[in-house]
């Protein structure tokens, strides 16, 4: 303060005392959460049965909602029965496979019996001509007439066409009962006669095989179809895929709600991120891992934390960086929106000397300068100063 008369100067001294620099950058932010789903209906129907509400507390696997869809009930009822009706076609066809069976063996059986016929023809036809040439001698004897000759080279020839016929009979039996219907289906003819039998069944079988493989694949394409309705009936029941709260609900009760259209939106709070943004001049100080205090004002309490997440870009409105830092939230008490206050501390606390800021006497930030008392004069000084905070300056040289 200057006198009347200009010729002196009241001022105020300081002491100039070290204190401790609490180097420490705040933030602010809120609390989100870390993860949600949207609960998507994968069949339209109507709702019937809407168990939430916006807020409510849901568990892994609670029903959230029951639909409504007559027209998969009628698709079900017709499945059942499309499949019903091939599995009894493959049963009756199953169960004739034994009879296919015994019609081949009857095959085999009849091919010995013809082997036996022809053989008894043979012998009967040798006998005959034996008899033949008997009459024909006797006939030049004059033992027997004409017609008795004749009758007699008729019941021969009636004999050799029996047995050829037998013979031609037997060749159109042995059709798929050859070693050469074998070999030409790739099947090498067994010397044990069982099991050349068995060769036999399953090449005379194919066919059969072949119609009954069609029908198991018809049974196993009914099956699957109704087991595909099945799924869609069973997705007419949505249940939570995680615990946590109902964020929104987009439908009411007797709505109808179409394929992949979003029911509701549930977030998971078991964890939760504490949401901030910082500057990109202060961005060096933060880094994953960094360690912070993160205070809640409405729960009144504060809680340790540190950096789990930085984004890789700068918003482009503000020019800040995102950081989240994960909190366990097991009782749920802190919740999404929630205000929260994150410090960082940058470096050590260390004793700097402190003055309040109005001992500066220049306001220009490139040189600060404050008077200092020397020999009962107040002589000005250049200082490099660290901080201004909260009216003080902290003094770095």
């Amino acid at each position: 303060l200057i006198n009347e008369n200009f010729d002196s100067m009241v001022v105020e001294v300081k002491e100039a005392k070290k204190e401790i620099f609490d180097d420490s950058l705040n933030n602010f932010g809120t609390i989100t959460y870390k993860s949600k789903t949207d609960l998507t209906s994968q069949t339209g129907g109507r709702i019937t049965g809407l168990k939430i509400t916006e807020g409510s507390y849901v568990k892994k696997g609670d029903v959230i909602a029951v639909l409504e869809n007559v027209q998969l009930e009628i698709k079900k009822i017709e499945a059942e029965i499309a499949l019903e009706s091939a599995e009894s076609a493959l049963e009756a066809k199953r169960s004739r496979l034994n009879d296919e069976r015994l019609s081949i063996e009857s095959r085999m059986l009849n091919l010995e019996k013809t082997d036996l016929s022809i053989k008894q023809k043979e012998m009967e036809l040798e006998t005959n001509k034996n008899n033949l040439e008997d009459s024909i001698t006797l006939h030049k004897m004059g033992g027997i007439t004409d017609a008795e000759l004749e009758k007699m080279k008729l019941s021969v020839a009636s004999q050799q066409t029996d047995i050829a016929l037998l013979k031609k009979e037997k060749e159109i039996s042995l059709l798929g009962l050859r070693d050469i219907d074998l070999i030409k289906n790739g099947i090498c003819p067994s010397e044990d006669e069982e099991e050349k039998k068995e060769q036999f069944f399953l090449l005379n079988l194919q066919s059969y095989m072949a119609e009954l493989r069609s029908m198991e694949a018809s049974v196993k394409n009914a099956r699957q179809e109704l087991d595909a309705i099945n799924k869609m009936i069973d997705e007419l029941t949505i249940r939570s895929p995680i615990t946590g709260y109902v964020a929104s609900k987009y439908y009411e009760n007797n709505e109808y709600i179409r394929e992949n259209e979003k029911l509701a939106t549930i977030i998971d709070t078991d964890t939760v991120y504490a949401l901030f943004y910082v500057q990109e001049q202060d961005m060096v100080n933060f880094s994953l891992g960094t360690k912070l205090v993160l205070n809640l004002p409405s729960l009144n309490k504060s809680v340790n934390g540190k950096i789990d997440e930085i984004s890789a870009i700068a918003d482009l409105a503000s020019g800040n960086f995102a950081v989240k830092a994960l909190l366990d939230n097991p009782k749920g008490l802190i919740k999404p929106g929630m205000f929260v206050r994150c410090s960082i501390q940058k470096g050590d606390k260390s004793y700097y000397i402190c003055l309040p800021e109005t001992c500066l006497a220049s306001t220009d930030e490139r040189k600060r300068q404050v008077y200092c008392i020397f020999q009962g004069k107040a002589v000005l000084h250049d200082i490099e100063v660290l901080a201004c905070r909260n009216g003080k300056i902290w003094i770095k040289d």
